[in-house]
């Protein structure tokens, strides 16, 4: 049978779309490969909201490129990356088979039964946890957002019809699947035939068999209290919300082309936290934007300690090319921008310790995801939040959900025991 390895970068949109691809390539007979050097097919799944993301997928591209040459191997680039790129990318790195930018996505099945026989094969699982996994429900993006290239390489805003989603979250809980998280770039803008994204929860939190429910990413400008209350309203949602703020700024979250202010974004955090009290929430955190000052750069360090997120995703601003950030003027050097990030990342380190430091003692519900590497004894779960959880125990499978206690904190991971 021939072979697919996959190369996934960014993402949890992304690891959906290869879990997407994998599922099609199943059914035309091929099986998934650990191994890049002896598959029939290589994927290369790309990322092109940073500098850095491309460079390091086109690092690897040239690699199995290279490699390849003289082999029977396709070599198959996808994703944002190579919706931004096209046919240039054939032209750059020679040994590239097919392109598939990201809005071919919408109709992937035609893409592939252009280049690929279909078999009577039944779908296989994609390799990865087999009691988490994800589910799109809204793609693209109308925002805008003045550093973000996302809504030139996946669309406009789409909203998948209900129906379609509903079958896909039963078609994976057949499998075993016990958490899924909901996706979008925009997720809680979706809407579709009168649904919104706080009926979209409530009607998924019905289905049975579905043990707990997340998903990202949540832009402020549509966190509504009709979302946290739904939320709020099952123990199958997650306490967990993440919602990017990107600056504490006003002023630049103005350029940013956010619509919302810091004092509307520090508004929706005490609205969560009055609905859901012990909430991790997470962001997105963006330094050295064009004309950011110190002083801005300042506002955005209280907002992180004033809020306490429980971890954020940091990066120092990039420019992409054709957004509208990218025609400002950079005033700010490569070493600022990485100064800045150094000290954004010490101080929100700092409280992510302490937060995981101050759950000891405390009982938590994790969902086991599965042993931890190399020791037959040690689980790994997650809590109801978003914090790692590591339990030595015995009669446990992945999937069980138990009541543990913290007992010690590494700070970035909680150790448990069992309460039986």
């Amino acid at each position: 049978m021939p072979s697919v390895y996959f190369q996934t970068f960014g993402c949890q949109m992304n690891v959906a779309d290869s879990d997407t691809i994998y599922q099609l390539l199943s059914q035309r007979g091929f099986v998934i490969s650990d191994c890049p050097d002896s598959s029939d097919l290589v994927v290369v799944n790309t990322c092109s909201v940073r500098e850095a993301a491309e460079k390091r997928a086109k690092s690897r591209i040239t690699e199995f490129a290279n490699k390849k040459k003289g082999r029977n191997q396709q070599l198959w680039v996808t994703g944002c990356m190579a919706e931004r790129l096209g046919g240039r990318l054939k032209e750059l790195i020679k040994g590239v088979d097919l392109v598939i930018g990201a809005k071919q996505m919408e109709r992937i099945g035609e893409v592939i039964d252009s280049v690929l026989p279909q078999n009577e094969s039944s779908p296989a699982v994609f390799g990865k946890s087999p009691v988490t996994d994800f589910v799109p429900v809204m793609r693209g993006c109308d925002n805008y957002c003045a550093y973000c290239i996302v809504p030139y390489v996946r669309g406009r805003e789409q909203s998948v019809p209900y129906e379609l989603i509903e079958a896909d979250v039963k078609e994976k809980i057949s499998r075993g699947v016990k958490e899924i998280t909901f996706l979008g770039q925009n997720v809680n803008s979706y809407n579709n035939e009168g649904i919104d994204f706080p009926d979209l929860l409530l009607r998924l939190s019905a289905i049975d068999g579905l043990e707990r429910i997340r998903f990202t990413t949540s832009h402020p400008k549509d966190c509504t209290e009709k979302l946290i209350e739904a939320v709020s309203s099952s123990n199958k949602f997650a306490s967990h919300i993440h919602l990017p703020v990107q600056a504490g700024s006003d002023r630049v979250l103005t350029l940013m082309n956010r619509g919302y202010t810091s004092a509307r974004y520090r508004g929706l955090i005490e609205m969560i936290r009055k609905h859901i009290p012990k909430a991790d929430i997470t962001s997105d955190i963006l330094v050295g934007f064009p004309t950011e000052s110190d002083k801005e750069f300042k506002e955005t360090l209280s907002l992180v300690r004033d809020v306490r997120f429980t971890t954020a995703f940091m990066f120092a601003y990039s420019p992409r090319e054709g957004t509208t950030a990218a025609s400002m003027t950079e005033e700010i050097s490569g070493e600022q921008k990485q100064e800045r990030l150094a000290e954004l990342i010490a101080v929100q380190t700092g409280i992510t310790r302490s937060i995981y430091k101050e759950s000891v003692g405390e009982e938590l519900e994790i969902l086991i995801s599965g042993r931890q590497e190399k020791r037959t004894a040690a689980w790994m779960g997650q809590d109801r939040g978003c914090k790692r959880v590591l339990l030595s125990c015995t009669s446990v499978e992945a999937g069980m959900i138990l009541k543990v206690r913290a007992v010690e904190s590494s700070g970035m991971t909680l150790l448990a025991e069992r309460i039986l």
